[in-house]
């Protein structure tokens, strides 16, 4: 019996830490890109952080945990849907972010969230990289 006590708060403990928090159960709230990667053509754009706000250039997402997704933005990317509401989900490293009218054109990311920036990551078919950016955490006042 006290075996089955110590056990069960070791394990409570165990899923309450950070360090041992998975990706998926970090997504849920407001990220705001800060600097991005792409290569329409031959050659590697950055934007950086300063370079978007002098643009006016912008995505802000919104992962809420039962899976539907707001965004706003306004980025020079022509890949992605610019629906503002889209539906997400998590399998593995990868996150599917797909329009709710039309789920089968979704696009689909590597992510890591690491030192609280969120990292997506897409690539085409020959490797070259579509879509590499990153994302602050939003911090809404209560």
């Amino acid at each position: 019996m006290k075996k089955t006590l110590v056990f069960t708060n070791l394990y409570k403990w165990l899923i309450s830490t950070e360090m041992f928090a998975r990706p998926s159960r970090q997504l849920p709230g407001r990220w705001r890109l800060f600097e991005y990667y792409s290569e329409p053509g031959e050659e590697l754009e950055n934007l950086k952080e300063n370079h978007l706000a002098k643009e006016g250039y912008f995505w802000e997402l919104n992962f809420e945990t039962v899976g539907q997704l707001h965004q706003r933005m306004n980025l020079p990317v022509p890949f992605f849907t610019k629906s503002s509401v889209c539906s997400w989900q998590v399998a593995r490293n990868f996150l599917k972010i797909y329009p709710l009218e039309t789920p089968e054109t979704g696009e689909e990311f590597q992510f890591a969230i690491s030192k609280g920036n969120l990292k997506l990551l897409q690539k085409d078919n020959k490797g070259k990289i579509k879509f590499f950016g990153f994302f602050k955490r939003i911090e809404v006042p209560v």
